[in-house]
């Protein structure tokens, strides 16, 4: 890659990290349904113009119960999951653990899809060692109660559904655009929560950090970045773009250092480096899920 896909990179490793850390402070005013609905109407609105202008969205709307299905698996989900369990762990683990989905592709593909498990040493090594990661930070990071060890499995099953979104994507839409795909699911998520989404507004008016907070996480974290992904992509290809994917965890845990006080414990260091060596060993042919 040359010196400004780098810098790309960079910047779209730093803003899936990002993400982390916005969640965390629009929970601290709005309900997990408001921010998740903030969060995808606001990259739709990003989105959407640039889907219909390259006519992406169109072969979609030739098989839209399988489009709606695998929406709600790999979109819906998962960002409630997340959100919810945001409440209860911090930025930084919630990166770490959402960074396993790779590892649930491999699980999950031995199973439903045998053609894209893990094979030979190399594989195995990475579940291995993906594994060992998940139970540092469940073993010594989330002994905070049961609050705590509840927001870790709540964020460990939005990686899991994640990973089953992805298979569904490339068994179910692998012929349809990516940026498609991500448009639609932002359009589909939204209108699916907008009455809960209404039904949970706050009592008083949120703070403008909290707003500011929400609008950046959807137009800048969620419809900014996969713009700049399938950039990246088409520039120097789907390898080099999913380094994103294993770097942003890192940025994650820094920037809830300095920005939030967050305090990683060295347990959460080694289960960072575990998992991320596993994700990359176990899923090296996979393409990562990243709404």
């Amino acid at each position: 890659m040359n010196r400004r896909a780098w810098s790309q990179l960079i910047v779209l490793s730093a803003l899936w990290g990002t993400v982390y850390l916005l969640i965390e402070i629009t929970l601290r005013e709005l309900s997990p349904t408001l921010v998740v609905l903030g969060r995808t109407a606001s990259a739709a609105a990003v989105l959407t113009p640039i889907a219909l202008h390259r006519q992406a969205l169109q072969p979609l709307l030739q098989r839209p119960r399988a489009v709606i299905e695998t929406v709600l698996m790999q979109s819906t989900a998962p960002l409630l999951l997340l959100t919810v369990g945001q409440q209860y762990v911090s930025a930084g683990i919630a990166s770490i653990l959402v960074g396993a989905q790779p590892l649930f592709v491999a699980l999950l593909a031995m199973r439903f899809a045998p053609q894209e498990r893990p094979r030979g040493r190399q594989g195995a090594l990475g579940l291995l060692l993906g594994l060992l990661g998940l139970v540092l930070l469940f073993g010594i990071d989330l002994r905070g109660g049961y609050q705590a060890l509840l927001g870790g499995l709540l964020v460990l099953a939005s990686a899991v559904c994640y990973a089953a979104g992805a298979l569904m994507i490339r068994h179910r839409l692998a012929d349809a655009e990516p940026l498609g795909v991500a448009t639609g699911a932002m359009l589909i998520t939204t209108v699916a929560l907008l009455i809960p989404g209404l039904f949970s507004l706050p009592a008083s008016m949120p703070s403008l950090p909290a707003l500011g907070a929400l609008l950046v996480l959807g137009v800048v974290c969620t419809g900014g970045t996969l713009v700049l992904f399938y950039t990246l992509i088409s520039r120097s290809g789907p390898a080099h773009a999913a380094l994103a994917f294993y770097l942003s965890p890192a940025f994650a845990v820094v920037l809830g250092a300095v920005l939030l006080q967050e305090q990683p414990a060295i347990s959460t260091v080694f289960g960072l480096a575990a998992i991320v060596a596993g994700a990359i060993l176990a899923g090296r042919s996979q393409k990562p899920t990243v709404l």
